[in-house]
């Protein structure tokens, strides 16, 4: 795909605000030269970040789906004092989640609102940053231009005792209606794509004891979210991040949740009995107070008619599209300064898979001209630094591949295995992928991050390790099952 068709299929997505079905993306996409089948342009938008797919084959961008969408948030005493407010999670899910809080613009009677870099305890950064889970928390307040040199890797990851924050100003705010603690600030996005947040200011009254017809059916906000999250996790379970968790909630119940009398989902979680931040393996979800994330549920049950079987043929149709692992388990080689194509096949798939010869001499010969187009560049000493991490997270990438293989091959009740344990050999393999993925397609900035990448490899493995044995110790139990003595 050209450079110039991507840039535009991009602005497309993260523009265009009305429902389109398939046929009008493929239309769009001939305007701009490019041919592409259905099942291309299918797979294209469910695997695009900016995309919602709806029922009967229509989508709807990010862009179409939150703009002008209704969410509020209240400062703390602490913000207020200092005449600002710092964005944090609020926003969530409702702005581009690629782009960093800081990065947002906040719009007040048509003019910015000034940025002011303003420190904070960590403790209470930390609380502004909650919905991204404690596990990201630090790294995107770290992330922040105000802690510029910020190496969260010398510190073990541990945010020191004071950090800034890119807040923005209050001061028209108070100027122009007096705004004080316990006012709210109602929102919505004027613009998705750049970031762009109009606010209005809702006076709180000034006998806190008396309930207004706002603050009644703000009640009735949080106990409609309440239902609709409990709901929802039976139908669409953890999702991948709580980000996730909270734009499918919001984009399915709108018209009762974005409402000028909504409250923000922070107070909700504070005074919530039913709802809480429970860890999913190494992460953190939205879930029932008090119980487990679970691996399995309604929303990735299998079909009954569906073959175990099948595990070697998805595994197989997976394989076909990480051609980055492939290019890194070359580059690996190379590396080593060493080129045995049959072994990299055998790397490539688990212990068991066998290929037929056809399969075998089709797959070299797609090695084979991989390793001839990676040759004529490949630079060993540019290579030097980071040829180590990728062959460490070859490593794991094998382990774990193979692990989840023989899971999917074996088991007949997933109930079976140990819930957290599946769960932390999912984000480990995600999170492996990850960094492959940018050990090939982004070396000079993996080659800035080597300490974060390393520690980040270190604890992968110590969990990697913490948790197969068990697993590993279901599937032979899982294998003894399907044998059947025949007298």
């Amino acid at each position: 795909m050209k450079v110039q068709a991507e840039t535009l299929i991009s602005r497309f997505l993260r523009t265009y605000r009305d429902v389109f079905s398939n046929k009008d993306f493929m239309r769009m996409l001939v305007k701009m030269g490019v041919h592409a089948s259905r099942e291309e342009c299918e797979d294209y938008l469910h695997t695009s970040s900016c995309v919602f797919a709806l029922k009967d084959n229509v989508y709807i961008t990010r862009a179409g789906a939150f703009t002008n969408q209704w969410f509020s948030f209240k400062p703390t005493r602490y913000e207020v004092e200092k005449n600002v407010f710092a964005a944090g999670g609020r926003c969530m899910p409702f702005v581009d989640p690629e782009m960093l809080p800081s990065a947002l613009t906040f719009i007040y009677k048509g003019e910015m609102l000034a940025y002011e870099s303003v420190e904070f305890d960590n403790g209470a950064a930390g609380d502004l940053f909650a919905l991204y889970g404690s596990e990201f928390a630090s790294q995107y307040i770290a992330a922040d231009p105000a802690n510029a040199g910020m190496d969260l890797a010398l510190q073990d990851f541990e945010l020191p005792p004071k950090v800034r924050l890119t807040c923005n100003s209050l001061k028209p705010l108070v100027k122009y209606c007096g705004f004080k603690f316990g006012d709210r600030i109602l929102c919505r996005v004027a613009d998705w794509d750049l970031g762009y947040v109009e606010v209005m200011p809702i006076k709180r009254d000034n006998n806190v004891m008396q309930m207004r017809a706002d603050d009644l059916e703000r009640q009735g906000w949080y106990e409609r979210l309440e239902k609709i999250l409990l709901e929802n996790f039976d139908l669409t379970g953890p999702c991948s991040s709580i980000e996730e968790q909270l734009a499918v909630v919001f984009l399915n119940n709108s018209k009762m949740l974005c409402t000028s009398e909504c409250g923000s989902v922070e107070e909700f979680l504070a005074q919530s009995r039913k709802v809480a931040y429970e860890p999913f393996g190494v992460e953190t979800r939205l879930w029932r107070s008090g119980e487990d994330v679970p691996a399995i549920g309604k929303w990735n049950e299998l079909a009954e008619d569906d073959e175990i079987s099948d595990a070697e043929e998805h595994f197989l149709n997976d394989l076909a599209v990480t051609d980055y692992v492939l290019d890194a388990y070359i580059e690996d080689q190379l590396f080593n300064k060493k080129y045995e194509p049959e072994k990299i096949v055998a790397q490539i798939l688990p212990k068991d898979i066998h290929l037929t010869a056809a399969e075998k001499h089709f797959f070299l010969l797609h090695v084979n001209a991989r390793h001839d187009i990676i040759n004529k560049t490949y630079n060993w000493f540019a290579d030097f630094s980071i040829g180590p991490l990728r062959h460490r997270a070859l490593a794991l990438y094998r382990e774990t591949s193979s692990l989840i293989f023989e899971i999917d091959r074996s088991a007949t009740n997933l109930e079976r295995y140990p819930q957290q344990g599946l769960v932390i050999l999912s984000q480990i393999f995600s999170h492996v992928m990850h960094i492959l993925e940018m050990l090939e397609f982004e070396p000079m900035n993996a080659a800035k991050d080597i300490d974060e990448i390393e520690l980040s490899l270190e604890g992968m493995e110590c969990n990697f390790e913490g948790i197969s044995s068990e697993l590993i110790d279901v599937v032979e139990s899982e294998k003894r099952r399907g044998f059947v003595v025949i007298k």
